[in-house]
């Protein structure tokens, strides 16, 4: 109903907009899904990308009895004006088809990967056991028809953590990835900070490669909070309506041709209070963190990698299954205080950094930051850490999950370095890692809103 109206009108004086319009809207089974024929791909580009082309083909064709409701771009050729819209799944395939397909003029992904190997196969080191084998088991109580390969890496991944390379290709294969390189259409992208399944990082590698593409595409975002998961902090009343409203006003201008008068903000972002925040920069961008980045170091110490002994999640208990990604503060972990400047913010990456050596058959441990006024993990999401454990001395550094953070006066966060964690749990690791000269440099904003 919003899409052909063109208007979201909210009660009570809340957010409302009236684009003066309305769009035509064409929606349907995927492949392999239920009324749809073939075998699904995971938005493989040479499958669901050339059947949505075939759609974009359709609506304008004599086969399509509403065809004069398809407004045309370019009479002569017969290009269609097109927005896509979805999420998930249906906001891949966006930037897939996209990718591929010149004649679609805009898009709004929403929980979209970039790559499910990166999404599903962090580090190339340990499978998303619940949630990748959550989402199989939901295509196949829908009677999806999948590609058998598929089934062989879930099985791999969920029983020893490891993807075969076979697996690994699949994944590799369905998404936009490369095709990123191609696409023209203007981008909005919406992703969930507490998206255990597809994080905040694949909505950052998306807009990183759209904007060194040589096409000058427009690119903003928006974290909220949500996503696969479950959002525990409190939600801003107007989060979903002014989400909403976005979608409208991207279609309109760069579909319909009308560019709002308010114009939508290159970035926006939802902290752990539910506080609405904006910037005219991307949160990877020069400039966007406007102070140096705040470093702290501790000592590390001894760690048992037996998943029995209370690593990460699932937390909370009483929401699952949809909280079984979920990370949770570890009981079996090492603790640093992190402790930012008040009036400041984290809102991008963090990077940890450690030596250790150890012995074992483990591949992983996992850094998560804990927010000690709530005790909950930031963004539920807790990051592999791959390792080692050959008794010799090691240093790994790489980028944590995407945060956003405000720091008022009292709060701080404990970073924890844990052995095991719900969404990635594999029951054949054990081992004992000794972890030194830990250090987790967190990137700072200064906040200037009056309201802190």
């Amino acid at each position: 109903p919003l899409l052909r109206s063109d208007a979201v009108i909210s009660p009570a004086g809340g957010p409302s907009y009236d684009g003066g319009g309305g769009y035509n809207v064409i929606t349907w089974d995927p492949r392999g899904e239920y009324a749809s024929g073939g075998i699904l791909q995971l938005d493989n580009p040479f499958y669901e990308g050339r059947d949505v082309s075939a759609i974009i083909s359709w609506a304008t064709s004599d086969s399509n009895p509403a065809r004069s409701q398809a407004k045309l771009e370019d009479v002569r050729s017969g290009d269609p004006l097109i927005g896509m819209v979805g999420g998930s799944y249906g906001g891949t395939i966006q930037l897939t088809a996209a990718g591929i397909d010149p004649r679609i003029d805009a898009i709004v992904p929403q929980l979209a990967w970039n790559s499910l190997l990166s999404s599903l196969y962090p580090n190339d080191n340990q499978f998303k056991t619940a949630m990748g084998a959550g989402l199989m088991l939901a295509l196949t109580f829908t009677g999806a028809r999948i590609n058998p390969q598929i089934y062989g890496g879930v099985l791999t991944g969920a029983t020893i953590g490891l993807l075969t390379q076979t697996a690994q290709a699949v994944l590799a294969s369905s998404g936009p990835t490369a095709l990123l390189n191609t696409l023209t259409a203007p981008t909005l992208l919406f992703q969930g900070l507490e998206d255990v399944l597809f994080g905040p990082s694949e909505a950052v590698a998306n807009a990183q490669a759209i904007l060194a593409n040589p096409y000058g595409v427009p690119v903003k975002m928006v974290w909220f909070c949500g996503g696969h998961g479950t959002c525990l902090d409190p939600l801003n009343p107007n989060q979903d309506t002014l989400g909403f409203i976005d979608n409208l006003k991207w279609l309109d201008e760069y579909v319909a041709g009308n560019p709002p008068l308010d114009p939508i903000p290159t970035f926006q972002w939802y902290d752990q209070r539910g506080v609405h925040w904006s910037d005219d920069l991307l949160p990877f961008q020069p400039g966007f963190n406007s102070q140096n980045h705040y470093s702290t170091a501790g000592s590390g110490g001894l760690l048992a990698i037996v998943s029995a002994l209370g690593g990460s999640g699932p937390s909370p208990l009483n929401r699952m299954p949809y909280s079984i990604g979920n990370a949770g503060s570890a009981r079996n972990a090492l603790n640093i205080k992190v402790s930012p400047p008040t009036g400041s913010q984290i809102v991008g990456a963090p990077e940890l950094s450690f030596s250790y050596s150890g012995l074992g058959i483990s591949r992983t441990v996992y850094a998560q930051l804990v927010d000690d006024t709530t005790g909950r993990v930031l963004g539920n999401i807790v990051t592999p850490v791959p390792v080692t454990l050959d008794g010799r001395t090691h240093t790994v550094t790489l980028p944590m999950e995407n945060i956003a953070y405000t720091a008022l006066p009292g709060d701080s966060l404990t970073l924890q370095i844990t052995s095991s964690a719900a969404n990635l749990e594999n029951f054949t690791s054990f081992g004992i890692v000794n972890i030194t000269d830990v250090t987790i440099d967190l990137p700072i904003r200064a906040v200037t809103d009056p309201r802190f």
